[in-house]
């Protein structure tokens, strides 16, 4: 009896874990030595009583955290279901970071070195299985066609400001309609290159777009200006038919034309122009002079490994007609780029020239690359741009533009950027 009160003591410090702290054995295995010298139990029988002892205590502990771990999981799920909306769980995050540097010089310019940055941050939820909402902010101020910073001021804090917010509603497989201020351009219209469109504008209105097969039709409309006590505000309608053509797994063919067609454009003056002197647009009386309603046909030709040497070429180029005006009323790109088709991963890269001519009246100087001679019109020039991937998802791009304005003798630029991009 005095034998088994004590073995049933022991039992019960042994399921406890209990330990003396500091010691190297727990008081179970003191206890159990202590019998063995008394001569109650013999070794053997002690380690096999401290054996079985420790595997009933890991299993149970083992058992103890799988029922936590479960119970928790499970929890988290109800709360979810209960206190949130199930297009939260679906929100997705985007962003990037750009430094630069940029070197200006040219005829009649003070000589420029300075450092630039660009931060973008943007998300998009499923509603539903046809409605989307995509919101983003980014650093820039005021400029519909920039979001750099420039690192200036004493170490000022920037701004940084909605960038975009609409809603996209696919109202079945071939149509999807988008409102609100719209990102990017190149997702609202056919876009081979930026010389009519710079990449960073978001334009602000509705599109719609039908897809059926090689055939698609881009469509919208955008407001270009607010004015107070009138009913004169300036807008465009645009409408882009075109086809997307693959001939093979290596060669692909898309084209598309679309039309422009402004409101209240002409005798206006648009804000954020880029000249309100008329050296660029003409203008007449202090208003703009023309219409630009405008026709500008586009082509891409894709062929992956033409020579069984590089792994991707692609020829493209863009056209601008306005009819208004008698001259300098044309504009065109032409270019080409090989290498990857994208600089996404570590190790890819891509070249790219392009030629382009802009003339005076041939577009509204309120949407070309800003960074062609600061976005005018009345210009002409190369550029020349290598892109190559030092890690996943991490590029550096180099950007050479060598320009001159058509009309302007000893009028030549040269702007280099140099770009480091990171995103996630």
């Amino acid at each position: 009896m005095k034998k088994s009160i004590i073995v049933f003591t022991l039992l019960i410090f042994i399921l406890s874990g209990f330990t003396y702290p500091n010691k190297r054995k727990t008081l179970a295995e003191r206890i159990l030595d202590k019998l063995v010298q008394k001569g109650i139990l013999t070794k053997k029988e002690a380690e096999v009583m401290l054996k079985e002892s420790k595997k009933e205590m890991s299993e149970e502990k083992e058992d103890k955290n799988v029922e936590v771990k479960k119970i928790d999981k499970e929890e988290i799920k109800n709360l979810v279901k209960e206190e949130l909306p199930n297009w939260v769980g679906k929100i997705k995050f985007k962003g990037d970071l750009r430094i630069r540097y940029e070197y200006l010089n040219g005829d009649n310019l003070v000589e420029r070195n300075r450092g630039r940055y660009r931060f973008r941050f943007g998300l998009e939820t499923k509603i539903n299985s046809r409605l989307k909402v995509f919101a983003g902010i980014a650093t820039g101020g005021a400029d519909a066609r920039s979001t750099n910073q420039t690192m200036t001021n004493g170490f000022e804090t920037p701004d940084v400001r909605l960038n975009y917010a609409y809603g996209k509603w696919n109202i079945n497989r071939y149509l999807t309609f988008k409102a609100g201020k719209i990102n990017p351009i190149k997702k609202v219209l056919f876009r081979p290159s930026d010389l009519i469109w710079d990449s960073d504008l978001n334009p602000e209105g509705i599109s719609i777009s039908f897809k059926k097969g090689a055939f698609f039709t881009n469509g919208g409309f955008f407001i270009l200006d607010e004015i107070k006590n009138s009913t004169d505000d300036p807008y465009m309608f645009l409408i882009q038919p075109g086809v997307n053509l693959k001939f093979s797994e290596n060669t692909n063919l898309k084209i598309g034309v679309a039309g422009y067609f402004f409101n209240n454009v002409k005798g206006s003056v648009l804000f954020n122009g880029a000249d309100s002197s008329g050296e660029y647009n003409t203008l007449e009386n202090g208003v703009l002079k023309y219409d630009y309603d405008s026709i500008s046909p586009g082509f891409e030709l894709g062929l992956k490994d033409p020579f069984n040497s590089l792994p991707y070429l692609a020829l493209f180029g863009d056209y601008i007609y306005n009819p208004d005006p008698d001259n300098n009323n044309q504009g065109y790109l032409c270019g080409f780029k090989f290498g990857d088709k994208k600089v996404k991963f570590k190790g890819n890269w891509q070249f790219k020239y392009m030629y382009r001519r802009l003339e005076k009246d041939a577009w509204l100087d309120i949407f070309p690359d800003s960074d062609a001679y600061s976005g005018h019109t009345d210009i002409k020039g190369h550029e020349f741009v290598f892109e190559y991937g030092v890690s996943d998802f991490t590029n550096i791009v180099v950007d050479y533009y060598y320009l001159r304005r058509i009309t302007v003798e000893n009028s030549t630029r040269h702007l280099l950027q140099i770009d480091w991009n990171i995103k996630f």
